[in-house]
């Protein structure tokens, strides 16, 4: 009953909100996204204890995982549309520098009609379909908003062939009634703070409404091929399919 109650006072927050901010409908937002270190010290252990790989290798990968740098991303949101993508890193060292590890493609929503396209390099653009959500009661501020806790299972598709799921944890603000938020963790009534989950964090660390710069949706073309997750599934099996035959 008291989680019906909570639930019902979102829903109302949203609507009276949304009266505010119906003409002003533009924002930029900035998360930080950092790699957890409970997966990096899962991660780093699961490897050491492999016998079949060179020392090394162990000692460079562990090193890239403990000295993994944040990654920022903007998030353009103009009406109905949202454009999520990787601001450009200003490390000038040369080598590999290990980020998030929450993605660095771009995606594009469109609020109304549930749409969520990620942008890949190698597979084109893929349809992802939208996450149900549960609000959970939890309850919490960040900065100075009001913000509620939702849960989601992600379902992920490994490269060897099979699926499993990761669970998301989201906090949502009703007092910034835009239905969006970072990647493809859009559908709450209200603007997305901060993202966990087993890999990664995203946290919102500026919030610009009404921004004076240029707000960029980047959308799919007209009649360009959108494939679904289940084709690009699909095609990642059969790369590795062909990688083992070239072993």
């Amino acid at each position: 009953m008291m989680l019906y109650l909570k639930q019902l006072t979102i829903l109302v927050c949203s609507l009276l909100l949304a009266t505010t901010y119906a003409q002003t409908p533009n924002a930029i937002i900035t998360y930080k996204g950092e790699i957890n270190p409970k997966y990096v010290d899962s991660f780093v252990t699961a490897l050491e204890n492999k016998k079949n790989v060179a020392m090394g290798v162990k000692q460079r990968v562990a090193n890239h995982y403990y000295n993994a740098r944040p990654e920022y991303f903007e998030l353009h949101i103009k009406g109905d549309e949202s454009y999520y993508y990787t601001l450009p890193s200003l490390d000038t060292e040369e080598g590999y520098i290990m980020g998030s590890n929450s993605s660095i493609f771009p995606y594009y929503t469109e609020k109304s009609s549930g749409k969520i396209i990620e942008y890949t390099t190698h597979f084109g653009k893929i349809a992802m379909t939208p996450l149900k959500w549960h609000l959970t009661g939890e309850v919490k501020k960040i900065g100075k908003y009001t913000c509620y806790q939702a849960k989601s299972s992600e379902r992920l598709f490994s490269r060897r062939g099979f699926y499993y799921n990761r669970q998301v944890i989201a906090w949502f603000t009703p007092e910034i009634p835009l239905n969006f938020g970072p990647k493809n963790y859009i559908g709450l009534p209200g603007l997305v703070l901060e993202i966990y989950r087993d890999k990664f964090s995203l946290k919102a660390i500026e919030i610009n409404l009404n921004p004076e710069e240029e707000v960029k949706i980047i959308k799919p073309k007209k009649n360009e091929k959108i494939i679904t997750e289940e084709e690009s599934h699909a095609m990642i099996s059969e790369i590795e399919a062909e990688r083992k035959k070239d072993r």
